[in-house]
């Protein structure tokens, strides 16, 4: 095993253990998945960063390719399940404003729908 030493994959290194450490932070502040799951995606990363630097590459290169995609693919759930989350609520958020518009629209008593407020 011999260090290969390479600025660029030590720099991303460095910068996925700083996404993981502000991925735990946003999670704890906020209790959302999402900063969790990008934060373990940039671990599977700087772990494969790590194997390089370390002279794993050519014997662990299938483990790395898994690895990686691994890293994407947890990304990209992340990302589907942000997007479901924020539809729905902005599909809520929408059926509360019909909702109360219809509801502001209702009939008086004596049938005449009353004038909107401008």
């Amino acid at each position: 095993m011999a260090i290969e030493w390479d600025p660029i994959l030590f720099v991303n290194l460095v910068l996925c253990i700083i996404i993981v450490l502000l991925g735990i932070l946003c999670y704890r502040k906020s209790h959302e998945s999402l900063p969790l799951f990008i934060g373990a995606a940039f671990g599977l990363f700087g772990v494969s960063h790590a194997a390089t630097l370390l002279g794993f590459k050519v014997p662990l290169t299938i483990p790395l390719i898994a690895i990686r995609a691994l890293a994407y693919i947890l990304v990209i759930y992340a990302l589907v399940q942000h997007l479901k989350t924020s539809m729905i609520a902005k599909e809520a958020q929408q059926a509360w404003v019909d909702f109360f518009k219809e509801e502001s629209q209702q009939p008086s008593d004596d049938g005449d729908v009353p004038e909107q407020k401008t």
